[in-house]
């Protein structure tokens, strides 16, 4: 007989995986690496999928069929075709009836907004906005197609403001030395050399370096923080367009590494855009671990309305989880 509900986040750089019994008790939990099929190709990202269901799964000695439904909510998983990626590794290991694929960031919608409707903007190692009214969901494109890159695109920003710099169009800014010595690189010409001749891969950990400056009163890199919040709030805005939400209130659940970094840069920056562009819209940053909304969701494809008690139980026992 079937009896859990599996729900798993998988982003760039972790996957992680959620089983809660049908009364919303968290049973069991595991973590491995990234599942994000666009970085790491199908094949390896299934493994990845396997390795962590097999293992979360193991911990309660149950398998596939005592599933009873499970939410997969992986970053790259963009486009409404996107699903049949998975559709055979489903079948192989025969959870294709009680599986479904969503993107990540609508696990931390349900994370935030139990019911689902709302709007939920990411801003990670990525972004991604998307926003649900309970008939219709929508979602933004990608980086290059109009949408907030999260810290992908902050140190994108910064590496421009720095070269704009040394163009001799902008004042200088401290990133010009904080940035090249972060990889080893004294010279900043050496750096943008580095970069032209693609001998040095730009990543997106160096965003907690953005942040001090600008929390240091380093106008280039304000101005980078800056450019990057608001373009994530008028995400927020695009999706609110496309739906109709009955509430005069529209919540938004901000997630990611670049909303809770308590940045007072980004979160002004952010905050100010949205109420302007959006006036009725509440937002909060999202508190727990958006696997638990993976699971949440997986709880919505069973029960017609998912029961208080379910809730209660795996918001209560998410707040004692030290792995996420």
């Amino acid at each position: 007989m079937s009896k859990y509900l599996l729900g798993i986040d998988g982003g760039g750089t972790k996957t992680h995986a959620c089983l809660t019994d049908l009364q919303g008790h968290i049973v069991a939990t595991a973590t491995n690496g990234g599942a994000n099929w666009e970085r790491i190709g199908v094949p390896a990202a299934q493994t990845a999928l396997l390795q962590v269901i097999n293992e979360v799964l193991g911990k309660v000695q149950g398998g596939h069929s005592d599933l009873a439904g499970a939410t997969f909510a992986l970053a790259g998983m963009d486009w409404s075709s996107d699903p049949e990626i998975f559709s055979a590794f489903s079948s192989s290991i025969g959870i294709s009836k009680v599986s479904t694929y969503i993107n990540d960031a609508v696990a931390a919608l349900y994370a935030g907004i139990p019911n689902g409707v709302g709007i939920a903007s990411i801003a990670g190692t990525g972004g991604k906005t998307v926003g649900f009214d309970g008939t219709t969901l929508v979602r933004t494109m990608g980086m290059s197609l109009g949408e907030g890159g999260g810290a992908g695109q902050l140190v994108g920003l910064a590496v421009e403001r720095m070269a704009t710099s040394e163009h001799g169009q902008t004042p200088p800014t401290r990133l010009s030395k904080a940035i090249p010595e972060s990889y080893g690189i004294t010279d900043i010409r050496t750096f943008f050399k580095a970069i032209a001749r693609e001998d040095l891969t730009l990543t997106e950990d160096r965003a907690p370096i953005i942040f001090e400056l600008a929390l240091f009163g380093d106008l280039g890199a304000i101005g980078v923080v800056q450019a990057v919040a608001k373009q994530h709030a008028r995400d927020v805005f695009g999706i609110a367009n496309q739906l109709s939400f009955a509430d005069s209130a529209i919540l938004v659940v901000r997630a990611g590494g670049l909303h809770c970094a308590e940045s007072a840069v980004f979160n002004h920056s952010f905050e100010s855009t949205l109420h302007t562009l959006l006036p009725q819209a509440q937002s909060k940053v999202l508190s727990i671990a958006p696997v638990i909304g993976a699971t949440i969701h997986a709880a919505s494809k069973i029960y017609k309305e998912i029961p208080d008690e379910y809730l209660q139980n795996i918001h209560f026992d998410s707040t004692r989880l030290k792995e996420f």
